[in-house]
């Protein structure tokens, strides 16, 4: 489980260059673009994306890097000037991290004989395929 607070993010695709946003989004929190599909957080974010943070309503922007934003000019969403340029985009190793403390968390034996596809096997199975419905506990 995220200990990250959820936040807005808006971030542009890779792919195609639609722009999501995602309400309430937390690191680990599978993330795809509304138009092609693509998965949006990946670490060649790093490369590509830079990110913007508004100092007011805390929405978060994972702009392309050729995206123009200027300081004290440019506003969010919420009308608010107060956005601040982070060196470099913090979502895509957030993301990763949760993806691995996740991993962690599900580590769980399994039995190499366990089928998921079929359920245990029961002691007394019916012969007859009208007997399992004479034998409903509802009436």
């Amino acid at each position: 489980m995220s200990s990250h607070k959820p936040i807005e993010l808006l971030i542009a695709c890779r792919s195609c260059g639609i722009e999501n946003l995602i309400i309430d989004y937390t690191p680990g929190l599978p993330a795809v673009c509304s138009q092609c599909r693509e998965s949006l957080i990946a670490m060649e974010l790093m490369d590509s994306h830079k990110e913007v943070v508004c100092g007011d309503c805390g929405m978060t922007l994972l702009l392309t890097r050729d995206t123009e934003i200027t300081m004290g000019e440019s506003t969010c969403r919420c009308g608010s000037s107060n956005l601040a340029l982070k060196d470099s985009p913090s979502i895509p190793l957030l993301a990763e991290e949760a993806k691995g403390i996740q991993a962690e968390e599900d580590e769980d034996p399994v039995d190499d004989d366990f089928d998921w596809c079929r359920p245990a096997s029961q002691e007394e199975q019916s012969e007859d395929y009208n007997d399992i419905f004479d034998d409903d506990p509802g009436y």
